[in-house]
């Protein structure tokens, strides 16, 4: 048989039996195993081998028969490494080894090879030609494999860039991974961050996989952000196609919603255009991939995002988010010096039940105090640890620690007074008129004593224990309306050079403390 109809006949034969196996879902070794007999066959090969990548996506060596003996196996493998990719002929005592690097879309993807006796290996040159015939037909079933592999790559590439503290840097590089794997040629990034109590909208465009706008990370402002902004959030929520037209985004789009925890929760959308004007189905696969993690990893920050800013303000949630193992390098419980303070709604009570009288305006006074006193704790520096009833506790200090003692103990003091001066105001509030005649006030307690701070719990509470933190509350209990009442012992890491004013020491014998509370209180 002449070499065209020998290379046509092996074809014919495999290309049926490849069918079968697509149609079986067979793995690739099975295939392999199904292949290679019949390889064995048409060229009279004692043996044959292929090494390749499985649906595992790791190396695997096939043989046929079982239990083949190789000669020279690691010099075979040596020689057709990607580094060199030999057609190789290798001819020794044990027989003749004819092999050859697999190849996959121009990638190296495995060797495969024949181990051939007797009469067969006088004409090498068809034993090549022949064993290329066979590497050209399984090229179909290693290019799903090839895929596969591919996608598992930008999988991990995506994963690691996305792990990144700053979400904007994390999806910079996120963007670049993606432009390495698929022709972009520009990319719009539409998403939710949260920040604070509310949620924003932030803008990243990127060119051929370099940042041209970028509203969330950037350092110096884009000229017309506020209109890019504005165009962001009509596109997200109503479709309105100005933010596209903008960056020219006409044509041919994969317009790709991200979905947040519920289908009708969105963070965000991506809008890629294609260097080839549309995307083939690969291409598509593989942003729907970065889609989805983008869309992960914005659910994720928004979800670590609320979680400290439960307690922490958004300048320091930012720089938190910023720094690798935040969480033991600043919130994992430790003893410090601490400044506290406790401030109470004073005569809340008597408010309750004789002026607001409807539970709806006591709500809505609880609701609008704390916001805004846990607003000017963060203002002074704190961090909100919780609230008892109309009771809002902070600590200042934490996380960072980097103010003194008693500049910590200034803070707090300072705070007391906004919260103090705010409380006094509300009357002015609309639908609080009510309160205009009820003389209402606020009772407050500060100290600056040792105390174990830190996430505790189930929960991860950002709070603190000790027996000052105890005496500090009871302090609270002791002031009167708009009374500032400061633990005696605490006074002096103030400084000589302080500006605040104190009255008389004073003591109070309080429940379960042995020794009377001493402290005084801050003048007007």
């Amino acid at each position: 048989m002449n070499p065209e109809a020998e290379a046509s006949s092996l074809n014919a034969m495999l290309d049926e039996i490849l069918e079968d196996c697509l149609q079986e879902r067979r793995t690739v070794a099975d295939t392999l195993r199904r292949v290679l007999p019949v390889l064995v066959e048409k060229t009279g090969a004692r043996g044959a081998f292929v090494r390749t990548f499985g649906d595992d996506l790791a190396l695997a060596s096939t043989l046929w028969p079982e239990g083949l003996e190789v000669p020279g196996f690691e010099e075979v493998l040596s020689r057709t490494s990607p580094e060199r990719r030999e057609e190789l002929e290798l001819l020794g005592p044990q027989g003749l080894v004819i092999a050859r690097a697999l190849d996959v879309g121009g990638e190296w993807f495995g060797h495969a090879g024949l181990v051939v006796d007797g009469p067969a290996r006088e004409n090498p040159r068809r034993l090549h030609d022949l064993l290329t015939t066979f590497c050209e037909q399984i090229d179909g079933v290693l290019f799903v494999v090839r895929t596969a592999r591919e996608k598992h790559r930008l999988t991990m590439q995506l994963g690691d860039a996305l792990r990144h503290r700053v979400l904007a840097e994390g999806l910079r590089q996120a963007v670049r991974v993606l432009s390495a794997a698929v022709p972009l040629r520009r990319l719009l990034l539409v998403c939710v961050a949260e920040e604070g109590r509310s949620s924003s909208l932030h803008v990243q465009v990127f060119e051929q996989g370099a940042v041209m706008v970028d509203t969330m990370g950037s350092l110096t402002r884009h000229p017309e952000e506020p209109a890019i902004l504005k165009e962001a959030r009509a596109y997200l929520e109503n479709a309105d196609p100005a933010l596209l037209r903008r960056f020219g985004f006409e044509g041919a789009l994969e317009d790709v919603l991200i979905n947040g925890i519920t289908p009708t929760s969105v963070v965000g959308k991506v809008v890629a255009a294609s260097r080839n004007e549309v995307f083939n189905t690969y291409d598509r696969e593989l942003l729907a991939v970065f889609a989805s993690y983008i869309r992960q990893r914005v659910v994720d920050f928004n979800k670590e995002w609320r979680t400290l800013a439960v307690s922490f303000p958004p300048r320091d949630v930012t720089r938190l988010l910023q720094v690798d193992n935040y969480t033991r390098r600043y919130l994992e419980p430790r003893e410090a010096e601490v400044a506290i303070l406790y401030a109470d709604i004073a005569g809340f009570t008597r408010i309750s039940e004789q002026v607001l009288r409807s539970p709806a305006r006591v709500a809505q006074l609880v609701e609008v105090w704390s916001r805004d006193a846990v607003d000017i704790v963060w203002e002074h520096g704190g961090v909100f640890d919780k609230m008892v009833g109309d009771c809002v506790i902070a600590h200042f200090g934490p996380p960072f620690y980097e103010r003194k003692p008693g500049e910590r103990l200034a803070d707090a003091i300072r705070c007391a007074q906004a919260i103090r001066d705010m409380t006094r105001r509300l009357p002015e509030r609309p639908g609080l008129e009510v309160l205009g005649q009820s003389a209402i006030g606020v009772a407050t307690g500060v100290n600056l004593c040792p105390l174990f701070v830190g996430r505790f719990g189930p929960n991860d509470n950002f709070t603190g224990f000790s027996g000052g933190m105890n005496n500090t509350a009871r302090l609270q209990g002791c002031a009167i309306r708009d009374e500032i009442l400061v633990m005696a012992e605490a006074v002096p890491a103030l400084g000589p050079d302080s500006p605040f004013a104190f009255g008389p020491e004073r003591t109070a014998k309080v429940k379960n403390v042995a020794e009377p509370l001493r402290f005084r209180a801050l003048a007007d």
